[in-house]
């Protein structure tokens, strides 16, 4: 029997699609799946790219929010970021882990915050609940003239966001690359987390060296994964703040930068004086 014109070719759900754009996301997968058998580290991979995840995936690429998925930029526990291609330009695509080993201990960020009021108890509406958490967060820093990777669009358990790097890599974190000038970059990054208290009324609660993309070439930083930033107003705000506070310290001075006092820093920051009790449990 012949087919009729047309017949066949809208077998797939997004038609709209070409057969490079299925294609290189059907060969990541298959590609992940073998690394999977080959390394324990990615024996996750399935559920970063399940159904679900994949169906929407290819919704955005029928948006054209981007057009070609390619390789893994970095894989953790929470998330693994891909590099992506528009008809413009490079994005990061970052898919948070439906079964994320850390669930628990990301609750706490999550329930202090009134923002996420009213959220699924199940562990997949809780983690999309966690990238929008991350989309709302980098919105507002970016807002606020804060370096971080501009949010392009999220849904469900997937974050496009731009990618800072170039052709050949993404850029490295601050653990990775020294500064040029330490003592100039300590005192940008405390501004920075001074302003995010301050004019975005949050916290970023897991800065350090880890969390800082720098570019040695521009001398140019920018502050990465906020998903768990909270509220100013959160009840563990300041616990966090002074986690961020001494991460930061303690990295630069390995440079023999004259760092600050954290109570000092503190008051900086939030203008209002540390409470000493505080201080003595955390330091």
């Amino acid at each position: 029997m012949n087919k009729k014109d047309g017949e066949g070719e809208d077998d797939h759900p997004f038609p709209e699609l070409s057969n490079k754009s299925i294609s290189s996301l059907d060969e990541l997968v298959d590609d992940q799946r073998i690394r999977k058998k080959e390394d324990d580290g990615l024996k996750l991979v399935e559920t970063v790219f399940d159904n679900k995840t994949r169906l929407i995936l290819f919704k955005m690429m029928n948006k054209g929010l981007f057009s070609v998925l390619e390789g893994a930029i970095s894989s953790g526990k929470e998330a693994n970021v891909y590099f992506a291609y528009t008809k413009k330009e490079s994005i990061a695509i970052k898919i948070f882990r439906i079964d994320a080993p850390s669930f628990k201990k990301m609750r706490p960020y999550v329930e202090g915050d009134f923002r996420f009021k009213r959220f699924k108890s199940s562990r997949s509406g809780f983690i999309e609940v966690w990238a929008r958490k991350e989309f709302k967060n980098l919105k507002r820093m970016a807002e606020h003239g804060i370096p971080v990777p501009k949010p392009i669009a999220v849904e469900r358990n997937i974050l496009l966001m731009e990618f800072l790097g170039d052709e050949d890599s993404v850029l490295p974190r601050l653990k990775e690359s020294p500064p040029k000038n330490p003592s100039s970059l300590y005192k940008r990054i405390m501004e920075s987390i001074k302003t995010i208290y301050r004019q975005c009324k949050l916290v970023h609660a897991d800065l350090s060296e880890y969390n800082i993309l720098y570019n040695k070439k521009t001398d140019e930083y920018f502050i990465i994964d906020v998903s768990q930033a909270v509220l100013n107003s959160h009840p563990q705000a300041s616990i966090f703040l002074v986690r961020d506070l001494s991460n930061i310290n303690n990295y630069f001075s390995s440079f023999q930068v004259k760092v600050f006092e954290i109570g000092k820093l503190f008051k900086w920051v939030t203008g209002e004086k540390i409470d000493e009790n505080l201080l003595i449990d955390l330091l």
